[in-house]
């Protein structure tokens, strides 16, 4: 009876899944800011920086409801959530009403994350089953992915029929996926989701990164820049293809090329460069995608949207590389709370960075807004860098002076 409950909440969980990240805005979200509601780069980063603040300061309650009021609950509620601040967005007029519906689209995405792998793994456990979660996670991740890279090429010709279409189609999908969940049988909770507060985590980070752990403190702050970076990057792409002339339509394939080939590369990312691991990766990233911003900042060409692409190779292979030199350097009972403090940085960055870019886009144009950005991360990279590598040194000759005894 316990198998056949996980069986069955698993079969709903991927097609709950694959219909919540069908998502058909993401190609044509900026076309449809600038040319709809006339909204700027910079006011569009400005919206999107209001999408990321919900889901940090979401995050405890949404999970804290998860854990009290049932993962099943918790997803019907999201999905529904999700889909009026899809519908919103289609029923927009102006910059104040685009940022409500995404003040509304990061509340449905809160309650979603982390009660659907909380529902896969309290599954999984009901039948004992819990060794399968990894596999099961990963196969759920593909699925995001392929959604949402078939559902940009549709949301791209969609949008050339009626500007709408995409944002009222996709709310449609999501709304089955809503009642889909009733279907949801709830597992039994063995543990809770939510251990303690984000903000009580990045605290207590803090602290432990500032008392003898400074190395880590480097790794975190490169996490940030990298990971702020490959988010920023995939919208301006956009805005590079229309400086080059590219069809909406087309921007659909784009975006769904570089989330299968980020997808790609991070399936297959321990088999490129192997000997690149720790810091060092995130050295070579790191310089990789400040030089792949300067090559599509110094001119408007094919090959500069070449070279911003590979953001996507960047975000493939470094995130795994990233946890695995903080999970190297930190202790045993730190690790998940600074990986999780470094996610939310992530989504901090992104707010002060982007607009800095989104500034000098609309008044100086996209090169000049990738070579600034360039220029950021550089700087503070550069800091980061001396930050590891100065207390890497002093850790080395402290194990050093204690093996002699000198």
């Amino acid at each position: 009876m316990n198998n056949a409950i996980c069986n069955r909440n698993i079969r709903i969980l991927n097609i709950y899944t694959i219909c919540i990240n069908a998502l058909m805005l993401l190609p044509i979200l900026l076309p449809y800011y600038r040319d709809y509601l006339a909204l700027s780069f910079h006011e569009f980063l400005m919206i999107e920086s209001v999408f990321a603040f919900m889901i940090v300061i979401l995050d405890v309650p949404t999970g804290w409801l998860a854990d009290n009021w049932g993962r099943k609950n918790t997803l019907i509620l999201g999905a529904f959530t999700f889909a009026l601040g899809i519908f919103m967005i289609a029923q927009a007029s102006g910059f104040w009403t685009a940022a409500l519906a995404e003040v509304i689209l990061g509340a449905g995405t809160s309650l979603m994350n982390g009660a659907n792998s909380a529902m896969l793994y309290d599954s999984l456990l009901l039948a004992d089953r819990q060794s399968e979660y990894r596999k099961r996670e990963g196969f759920r991740f593909a699925l995001q992915l392929y959604s949402c890279a078939a559902a940009s090429v549709v949301g791209g010709y969609l949008y050339t029929v009626s500007p709408t279409l995409p944002a009222l189609l996709q709310v449609g999908i999501i709304l089955g996926a809503a009642i889909l969940g009733f279907w949801f049988i709830e597992p039994p909770r063995h543990k809770k989701t939510v251990e303690g507060h984000p903000v009580k985590d990045i605290l207590r980070t803090i602290r432990y990164i500032t008392h003898g752990h400074k190395e880590i403190a480097g790794l975190v702050l490169l996490m940030m820049l990298i990971f702020s970076t490959t988010k920023i990057c995939m919208w301006s792409i956009q805005i590079y293809l229309k400086e080059l002339g590219v069809a909406e339509s087309w921007n659909g394939w784009t975006i769904s090329a570089l989330m299968l080939a980020g997808g790609l590369c991070g399936h297959l990312g321990h088999k490129i460069w192997p000997s690149l691991y720790g810091r060092h990766a995130l050295y070579a990233l790191g310089s990789l995608l400040t030089l792949s911003l300067i090559g599509a900042g110094v001119g408007i060409s094919w090959l500069g949207l070449a070279s911003l692409s590979i953001e996507a190779f960047v975000f493939g292979v470094g995130m795994p590389r990233a946890q695995e030199a903080i999970n190297n350097l930190a202790e045993s009972g730190m690790r998940a709370t600074i990986l999780s403090s470094a996610s939310l940085a992530t989504s901090l960055g992104f707010i002060p960075m982007s607009q800095l870019i989104g500034w000098m886009t609309d008044h100086y144009g996209i090169g000049s807004g990738l070579l600034a950005h360039a220029g950021l991360i550089a700087t503070l990279g550069l800091f980061a860098y001396w930050l590891v590598e100065r207390n890497a040194k002093r850790g080395y000759a402290a194990a050093i002076s204690t093996t002699t005894g000198t």
